[in-house]
């Protein structure tokens, strides 16, 4: 564990001192293909409205309208089923409905299935041994590291009770990951009580592979996706190839939908028994104490949710699937929380509009044009709510509310103006997501502003990459960056204004619409040839914080001597550090030869 640890601090160090290029000990290649906004859906759910599956409109649009307006909650997609059909679906500006989604840990439930399949077809059963399934990857390894894992079993990897001190840090800590999960301490005897362990997951993949000769993603596709219509999914690989199983999977909502109802119907799609009764029953129903008060039990690799009978597939932030067998009913949501857990505000605004009570009705309902109304006005409002002041229609500048003539003057006179950043260790994505995807920047070295057609761009030079970001005022507008090889949507909405001290401001919110974090950007124009920059993320400071220390300090994972130089810096200290990374303010200067006001032509020409 030593080393784990020294690298994990290592990683940290260079995050707080603003390094760039490829950190940590894990080899970067890009990976994640670019999201096909033109392929159409297969095998798409019918469309219903509520009344129809018998549910009331205006009940569903109180219960959006809660989520939509609570403080914190963070929505980028919502879809509701009803007897298989779709009754509301919706995007919250900037983000798209339709669009696939990063998992995070929602996609452990994916694997379960996995597991199921091979132990339908009599490949593996729970009770194998993981050491022996594995002799041949492990053949370098000890006679010690052998022993120290022989009794844990697949039955301890789905019920997250492995007891193995090899964790998420992992990831960053080197590119095999099998060898140091069992070079590891084991904290505890397999199966003794639940950890949560995201390389409980790639241990299973990587006996998926063994096992098939496929990667587990190949294996799942085969087997699952391509009968379910389930096309638009991507799955990213550890560096030595195996599918990462606890994270990194994009999927849309309406396939992570299918999914959960393909659980609900017992493992039946289309009539035919795609995985056995059997293992659903087992894999929804309770197989461990986790320990936690809001979600005390854990099937294979499935959350139980609070109403008898019901489970989840959950992921960090927001990521989540929940079916209600006794109302056949599912929800999907993707967001944007500071949760780790499906505890937050969200899942309890879910639980409240859901109880154990709620009874839908088993036959349509009379329509209600009134409240189906409602419902689409909530729809409206989530779809294209956002600051209002000012905004650039398509013939040019226009406002949204008062504007001062001045101040659009301002923004017109950007056009042109590149500035150099005096710090080059801050990259345009969130560092949440940086780290997750093991991407990291290059740095920003320019911004260039540009006025095209009445619509405001920035032009974020970042290492060999130049990001062209067209700002929306009021919807957010989108675009696609690239990050040193991988493709990424982004959607842009930016607010004007003066600050107390009468100075401009631009506030900007890049959210990346594929994953479940943004970036903000408030820029404050102190002076004619100087900006200052203040950067921040959602989710933000706490959560890392609190993600940071539950997969170090918290989970007992540290080794004495990484333990006893922690004990010695104050958690304060550590916290602040954090902070200043997460949350830097950086000054940038106007290039020398745009403050003649020369140079602007050329470079829009250059930048079109």
């Amino acid at each position: 564990m030593a080393n784990l640890d020294l690298a994990f601090v290592q990683l940290f160090w260079d995050l707080m001192n603003r390094k760039t290029g490829e950190l940590g000990k894990v080899e970067f290649h890009p990976q994640k293909p670019s999201y096909d906004l033109y392929a159409p859906v297969s095998q798409a759910f019918p469309r219903s409205t509520p009344e129809e599956e018998g549910v009331s409109s205006a009940y569903i649009a109180r219960f959006v309208h809660k989520l939509r307006t609570s403080e914190h909650v963070a929505l980028h997609e919502l879809m509701i089923l009803r007897h298989g059909h779709v009754i509301f679906e919706c995007g919250f500006n900037p983000y798209m409905q339709g669009i696939w989604h990063v998992t995070y840990s929602m996609c452990k439930s994916f694997t379960g299935m996995v597991v199921g399949l091979l132990i339908d077809e009599g490949r593996l059963s729970l009770e194998d041994h993981v050491a022996e399934l594995l002799s041949d990857e492990l053949s370098p390894l000890s006679l010690l590291s052998r022993v120290r894992y022989s009794g844990l079993k697949v039955r301890h990897l789905l019920t997250m009770s492995s007891g193995a001190s090899f964790n998420e840090v992992g990831a960053i800590s080197g590119n095999d990951w099998v060898k140091g999960f069992f070079e590891s301490q084991a904290k505890f005897p397999p199966g003794d009580h639940f950890e949560y362990n995201s390389m409980n997951s790639f241990i299973l993949s990587a006996i998926v592979t063994h096992i098939t000769g496929k990667t587990m993603f190949e294996y799942l596709s085969g087997k699952l996706f391509a009968p379910m219509g389930i096309r638009k999914v991507f799955w990213e690989v550890s560096p030595t190839g195996i599918t990462k199983a606890g994270w990194g999977m994009f999927i849309t909502q309406e396939d992570a939908a299918k999914l959960g109802q393909l659980y609900l119907q017992g493992g039946v799609w289309n009539g035919q028994q795609l995985i056995s009764k059997e293992w659903v029953q087992a894999s929804v129903s309770p197989q461990i104490k986790t320990g936690r008060e809001d979600n005390p039990e854990y099937g294979y690799h499935i959350w139980m949710n609070d109403v008898p009978g019901s489970f989840m597939y959950n992921g960090m932030l927001g990521q989540n699937v929940y079916i209600y067998p006794d109302k056949d009913m599912v929800v999907v949501v993707n967001a944007g929380n500071d949760e780790v857990f499906a505890g937050g505000t969200m899942t309890r605004i879910i639980r409240e509009f859901l109880p154990e009570s709620y009874r839908p009705q088993e036959e349509p309902l009379s329509p209600d044009p009134a409240a189906y109304s409602l419902l689409m006005n909530e729809k409206r409002i989530s779809e294209h709510s956002g600051p209002e002041f000012p905004r650039i229609l398509h013939g040019g500048w226009g406002r949204g509310g008062r504007v001062r003539r001045s101040d659009l003057s301002f923004l017109q006179a950007l056009d042109g103006r590149r500035y150099e950043m005096h710090s080059k260790g801050i990259g345009l994505a969130p560092l949440i997501m940086q780290v997750v995807h093991n991407n990291y920047t290059n740095g920003i070295r320019y911004l260039t502003f540009s006025v095209q057609k009445g619509v405001l761009y920035l032009l974020f030079q970042e290492g060999n990459d130049l990001h062209r970001i067209p700002v929306g005022f009021g919807r957010g507008r989108h675009t696609a960056v690239n990050l040193n090889g991988e493709e990424y949507l982004v959607g842009t909405i930016g607010r004007f204004g003066r600050n107390e001290d009468g100075l401009a401001v631009l506030t900007l919110r890049i959210a990346f619409i594929e994953e479940a974090t943004e970036r903000k950007l408030k820029i404050v124009f102190t002076d004619p040839e100087h900006i200052r920059l203040y950067w921040s993320e959602t989710p933000g400071n706490s959560i890392i914080s609190d993600t940071l220390e539950m997969i170090t300090t918290g989970s007992g994972n540290v080794n004495p001597f990484v333990g006893n130089l922690l004990t010695k810096v104050s958690p304060l200290l550590l916290r602040d550090a954090t902070q200043r990374s997460i949350e830097p303010v950086e000054d940038a200067v106007l290039v020398p030869d745009d403050r003649t006001g020369n140079a602007g032509s050329e470079r829009k020409e250059k930048t079109q």
